[in-house]
């Protein structure tokens, strides 16, 4: 039997997918984290055994920035059009290379977009199936439970309505792919509301810490919260970043994760007009390998979060989970400039728990903006409570209980 993690999407969909599956290598376990291919080296960076799907997931980044792709991005319904379309065009791609790494009995890990043609292995190949979820997108009436909050209302009913309207289209963003292995595997089709069920009856592991999604009372019982997958980084830094840091203040952090390549040279640009406006040494990260300090601001390529957030003054990134993770787990202050889909979410919950002022959406970014954000997360306002909810965030065991809870399940 072999574990099969299904990690289609961004790095942030990729590295706690092969974080987890570096640890269950380590416990004796077979198993390999399914990436697209330009991804493939972030996977085997943290130790993760692969299997390459013959697409670049930055593709779905050059569909936002095209001309009609940035429009749609700003909406919700826009960021799911895109991504569906995303998944249509490789679904072929997508469907061949798991169905031919996929043998009877395996246990399949997946993401939102492989979760019907995961069900169908299930079905065809008696493969076992859990969902895994990084933040909150479970139906629930609660409104601090669920990524798209900016739309819930004081009626509970409406709520639950509404976040299963949520569920049902983001699961069915990778119904494409579905199609393709139902008619290689010689499954009827069958009726979409009938495989949506099917599939909510699995297993849904939520890897994120109950402190950045609360956990809901209404959610299902088959939901199992287990904390963040979070890969074992170095603690050195390269010595251009150490001797950065050694010459002046405490700087900031500047980065908008997976989103930068969006904004391109412009979002460096915003970042040190604001720093300079605030009065602050920068680091930004940067698309290129090589570290470049030029006055107070430092471009650094790959680094790790865990051993830089923890030596700064203040944290401004996209809101992705992994990195808001990193930030919270540092207990720095920490605030976010959010894209979409899980971002907003993400960034209004660092400002509910204390640790940060309120976010800005990247749409109404500025320099002052930016710059003022900057100068109150630096202030000592959000510094005692930034540091006591690193605290309990350090102590949780995300993969452990990850990892102890598939073997409950009996899927590892």
């Amino acid at each position: 039997m072999t574990v099969l993690a299904l990690g289609l999407g961004s790095r942030g969909d990729v590295q706690p997918m092969a974080a987890l599956v570096a640890a269950l290598v380590r416990e004796g376990v077979d198993a390999r984290v399914v990436v697209c291919a330009d991804l493939e080296p972030v996977a085997q960076s943290i130790g993760a055994p692969t299997v390459a799907i013959p697409v670049r997931a930055e593709d779905a980044t050059e569909l936002v920035r095209s001309t009609g792709g940035s429009r749609l991005f700003r909406t919700r319904l826009g960021q799911a059009h895109l991504l569906r379309r995303w998944v249509a065009d490789i679904a072929p791609a997508v469907a061949g290379t798991v169905l031919a790494a996929t043998q009877p009995g395996d246990t399949l890990l997946t993401g939102i977009l492989t979760r019907e043609l995961a069900t169908a292995l299930g079905q065809g190949r008696g493969c076992r199936v859990a969902t895994m979820l990084f933040t909150g997108q479970v139906p629930t009436a609660h409104r601090d439970s669920h990524f798209a909050q900016e739309f819930f209302t004081p009626f509970a009913a409406y709520n639950r309505w509404g976040s299963r309207l949520s569920w049902r289209v983001a699961t069915g963003l990778g119904a494409s792919a579905g199609r393709i292995a139902r008619d290689r595997l010689g499954i009827p089709p069958g009726i979409a509301r009938d495989r949506l069920d099917a599939a909510d009856r699995h297993p849904i592991i939520l890897a994120a810490s109950p402190l950045l999604v609360p956990r809901a009372p209404d959610w299902p019982t088959n939901l199992h919260q287990t904390g963040a997958l979070v890969a074992e980084e170095s603690a050195d830094l390269p010595q251009t970043v150490r001797d950065f840091l050694a010459v002046g203040p405490r700087p900031v952090y500047v980065g908008f994760g997976s989103m930068g390549p969006i904004l391109g040279d412009e979002a460096a640009e915003l970042a040190r007009a604001a720093a300079r406006l605030a009065g602050l040494r920068v680091i930004l990260p940067s698309s290129r390998e090589v570290t470049r300090a030029e006055g107070d601001a430092l471009e650094v390529g790959s680094v790790p979060h865990t051993a830089l957030f923890r030596q700064l003054a203040g944290i401004v990134h996209h809101g992705g989970a992994g990195t808001t993770w990193a930030g919270l787990s540092s207990g720095i202050p920490s605030a976010a400039v959010p894209f979409g889909v899980d971002q907003p979410y993400h960034a209004a919950r660092l400002h509910r728990l204390g640790v940060g002022p309120p976010p800005i959406p990247i749409q109404r970014l500025t320099p002052l903006g930016l710059a003022s954000m900057l100068t109150q997360l630096t202030a000592g306002t959000y510094a005692a409570r930034a540091a006591e909810v690193g605290r309990l965030a350090r102590a949780e065991r995300g993969i452990p209980t990850t990892i102890e809870t598939l073997a409950r399940l009996n899927l590892i």
